[in-house]
């Protein structure tokens, strides 16, 4: 069995006790890119908001939302919250097509809404990244979970795995470079 959300075919799976589907996001707030001390690139910005439909036609709320952030901000902590460069079909992260760690993941009340930092890393998908980013291509993040988009278009997240670098196709979080990035790739 198969079920459509943003114009991709996922399977349905039995997981969590429940038949679940890919929950792929995305969000329309640009991150910020900037470099480390190091020269890694750093991307920065807005991953979830709460309570209002998103372009996906979902909703997501806070409380739903909020606890599954105790068991990913432990895998920043060990610094194993690893993302691919495109979407895998499957729930697994897969080390071989890792291009970035996830950094943080904070709630800012203010916006109502989560905010995630990245670091491009130096694997073979984060040279890919890092390519695209400085050749001046748009980029995006988007978050990979398991769950179900219930009659009222409100998201009941079973596990978020990872947030992962996507082409803009699927129209999640876009990446804006800035200028100061462009001129300082060449000092």
């Amino acid at each position: 069995m198969t079920s459509t959300i943003t114009d991709i075919k996922v399977p349905t799976l039995t997981a969590f006790g429940q038949d679940v589907i890919f929950i792929l996001e995305k969000a329309n707030t640009p991150l910020n890119v900037s470099k480390a001390s190091d020269g890694s690139i750093m991307l920065e910005g807005t991953c979830a908001v709460f309570g209002q439909e998103n372009e996906n036609h979902r909703v997501y709320e806070k409380q739903e939302y909020l606890p599954h952030l105790s068991y990913l901000t432990e895998k920043i902590k060990k610094g194993q919250l690893f993302g691919e460069l495109d979407h895998p079909q499957s729930f697994d992260i897969s080390l071989k097509n890792v291009s970035h760690v996830v950094e943080s993941l904070i709630y800012d009340e203010p916006t109502n809404s989560v905010k995630i930092r990245l670091r491009v890393l130096d694997t073979p998908s984060g040279r890919i990244a890092k390519t695209l980013i400085e050749s001046g291509c748009v980029v995006s993040v988007s978050s990979r979970a398991a769950g179900q988009v219930l009659e009222n278009k409100k998201v009941k997240l079973h596990r978020i795995f990872t947030y992962d670098r996507v082409i803009p196709s699927l129209r999640n979080v876009r990446i804006k470079l800035h200028n100061a990035f462009r001129i300082s790739r060449f000092n």
